[in-house]
């Protein structure tokens, strides 16, 4: 049984998107409380898949990865083999960072990050173009990043 969430659990929720390095100790300490049922409410949130995973995010900059583009991709057939081989090849692709399958005009939508616009050229015309039924790819390079988040709002 999933219980609901109060005012506490949301201040863990919030403080554990914006750093899962926390210790314990240290999230009770900034909520007020010791850390045994600090303890046991990260542990109830853990339980019942609030918190899925804990992880630290990589600078794209300092990776040499702060091309973000985004495409646009149109199918030619949506029979199920079509579908489900663009489905895989496309997750096995390093640079694609999410995928998304839409209703409406386009069926996917591609974040990929790459190191330079040459670099997603060269990935587009060996991969993206070759990709099972792609039938259409349009592409949209970022200017510039005015909010990217990963914390969902609690």
């Amino acid at each position: 049984m999933t219980l609901p969430l109060d005012r506490i659990d949301r201040l863990i929720l919030g403080l554990l998107q914006a750093d899962a390095s926390l210790s314990v100790a240290a999230l009770a300490e900034r909520l007020g409380m010791t850390p045994p049922p600090c303890w046991r409410r990260v542990k109830r949130l853990r339980d019942e898949g609030y918190l899925t995973r804990q992880l630290w995010l990589a600078d794209p900059a300092k990776l040499d990865l702060g091309v973000v583009i985004y495409a646009q991709v149109k199918l030619a057939t949506h029979d199920l083999a079509a579908t489900t081989a663009f489905r895989e090849k496309v997750a096995a692709i390093d640079e694609v960072m999410e995928c998304y399958i839409l209703l409406g005009g386009t069926d996917a939508l591609l974040k990929i990050r790459v190191a330079s616009v040459s670099a997603y050229e060269r990935l587009f015309y060996e991969r993206l173009s070759q990709l099972p039924a792609v039938r259409e790819v349009t592409s949209s390079v970022v200017l510039s990043e005015i909010k990217c988040t990963t914390a969902l709002p609690v």
